[in-house]
């Protein structure tokens, strides 16, 4: 997420961009061409060529943008999705808002090892990370698209890349709303939250 522009009475934030479109063509275009020069090699040619075409449309279908303009003189807020097969755009009223949350957990994805066993994969501990608007009704609205970092471990000591920026622009955007924040830390923090103003 990041501030386009800000006033006194004005912030406008967007999330995303034209680099998921980017990336699905150019897999597009890599699956076109590796049919091509592949194909007489035999069928595994042809179907990495199409997994390549499928994984492009599927970046490309799926990438999304969102747009948020907080008013404080109107008390609107107006909030846009946006994706190549559709937009989903709502106007909220500022005053509904009941917090800015920034929910994270930890999440084990399964690695290729590089090592001497190639069919042994390692476990990897990724910290998932996602900003909300919670409205008093229960509501809830995504801020921005889910952020994941990865833990290394060194012997006995854990390195985190953190979602610090992520969690800043979150509180400014609370302070900005006149509302509280509040983080949501995974369980193997010791279920810490943190509540910020």
């Amino acid at each position: 997420m990041k501030i386009m522009s800000q006033s006194a009475d004005e912030l406008v934030l967007k999330e995303g961009n034209a680099s998921g479109m980017a990336i699905g063509g150019g897999l597009i275009v890599a699956g076109a061409l590796a049919g091509y020069y592949r194909h007489a090699s035999g069928p595994m040619g042809v179907w990495i060529a199409l997994a390549l075409v499928a994984a492009g449309v599927g970046l490309i279908l799926f990438s999304s943008s969102i747009s948020v303009n907080a008013n404080r003189a109107s008390g609107q807020l107006f909030y846009q999705k946006k994706r190549l097969i559709g937009a989903r755009s709502r106007t909220y009223r500022t005053a509904d808002i009941l917090r800015i949350e920034t929910r994270k957990q930890w999440r084990t994805e399964n690695t290729a090892n590089a090592g001497n066993r190639p069919d042994v994969s390692t476990p990897q501990q990724l910290l998932v990370a996602q900003s909300v608007i919670v409205f008093k009704d229960g509501r809830e609205v995504p801020l921005d698209h889910q952020k994941t970092s990865s833990s290394m471990s060194v012997g006995s000591v854990v390195l985190m890349g953190g979602q610090g920026a992520e969690v800043a622009m979150a509180v400014q955007v609370a302070n900005f709303l006149g509302v509280p924040f509040q983080e949501i830390a995974p369980p193997s923090f010791g279920g810490m939250q943190i509540n910020l103003r």
